[in-house]
């Protein structure tokens, strides 16, 4: 039985999976399995990997259903690894990876190790959309603060992690999650109180290309996301408190559309109240000072930069709040 299972995915990877395989075999702790799921691809990767599926620790697995969720499903079912963790067939695992998570869950109680992500690109041009966002992802290594900001973005990236096989299967698997997957799995996590900690050093190099999927399908799309994490939140972490939404802008507006879908309640707030006179989405728009006083509230912050500045000094002088960020 292998120490540690990896999961990935494939469709229409011929150009990067080569690469990928060989971050996988020169990884420095050698006792795995890589359980490769066929996710209906269009190209010839199988014909690539010939000399790689010779390798007994290498597992081939045609997708019966559609799309990654059901290809990690069916990855998932064949396991044999005491630990698990998730590849994209277009990354590339830095030398010593497995090696330093599984240590870390070895030698430590907690359940999923994480580490620091690092963009790269053949092209050597990085968005500075994709920049920011490793910037954020690495500093929740530093602040270990993976639940606290779960309702901001995915707080992890999706080939980043590794746990325990009988864990994930205990957290019911990759069975049941929506798209996107990824940020489901961590909700999933976060449900079942599991324990994350974050290891100051990059483990996982991530390609930045104009093919990946989450930059050409619906399944990642914004609305697809703060679907995700409206639903979420009203599962998870909504009381009975006044629900204040805080922000008019693209993410305020989305926000809005949801929770009016989902009929939860909310008063909807602005700096500027006076530009919204008609309401928006049929909701009278008020200023922060129409806010009840006296009352514990629930704020979704969902604002510019400014407007936050200035909800959060309003609430530290007249309310007392939970705060969650958007």
């Amino acid at each position: 039985m292998p120490a540690i299972s990896i999961l990935t995915p494939f469709r229409n990877s011929s150009d990067f999976i080569i690469v990928t395989a060989d971050s996988i075999f020169n990884q420095s702790y050698q006792d795995w399995e890589w359980i490769l799921i066929n996710d209906h691809s269009q190209q010839k990767e199988e014909e690539l990997l010939k000399s790689y599926l010779e390798d007994p620790r290498v597992k081939l697995v045609h997708n019966t259903g559609k799309g990654i969720r059901d290809a990690l499903v069916a990855g998932f079912e064949i396991t044999e690894g005491t630990y698990v963790t998730r590849m994209d067939a277009d990354d590339i695992m830095p030398p010593n990876k497995l090696s330093v998570f599984l240590h870390e869950l070895k030698d430590t109680d907690v359940d999923i190790v994480t580490g620091k992500v690092q963009y790269f690109s053949d092209s050597g041009a990085i968005s500075p959309g994709y920049l920011k966002y490793e910037k954020w992802l690495n500093s929740r290594i530093e602040c270990q603060d993976f639940y606290a900001e779960i309702y901001r973005e995915c707080t992890l990236s999706s080939g980043n992690w590794m746990m325990r096989s009988d864990l994930l299967k205990e957290c019911g698997g990759f069975e049941g999650l929506v798209y996107p997957e990824d940020y489901d799995l961590l909700f999933r996590w976060y449900s079942n109180s599991c324990k994350i900690k974050g290891i100051d050093e990059v483990t996982h190099l991530w390609r930045e290309h104009p093919l990946r999927t989450s930059r050409n399908s619906k399944d990642y799309s914004q609305e697809r996301f703060f679907d995700l994490k409206i639903r979420r939140l009203a599962d998870l972490d909504l009381t009975d408190d006044p629900l204040v939404l805080n922000g008019t802008g693209a993410k305020g507006r989305l926000t809005a559309k949801i929770l009016l879908e989902k009929g939860i309640p909310f008063v909807w707030v602005s700096i500027e109240p006076e530009k919204f006179r008609a309401g928006v989405y049929g909701v009278s728009i008020v200023g922060i000072n129409d806010i009840i006083g006296g009352v514990d509230l629930q704020i979704l912050n969902a604002a510019a930069i400014d407007e936050k500045d200035v909800m959060n000094l309003y609430l530290k002088m007249n309310s007392v709040a939970r705060v969650i960020n958007l």
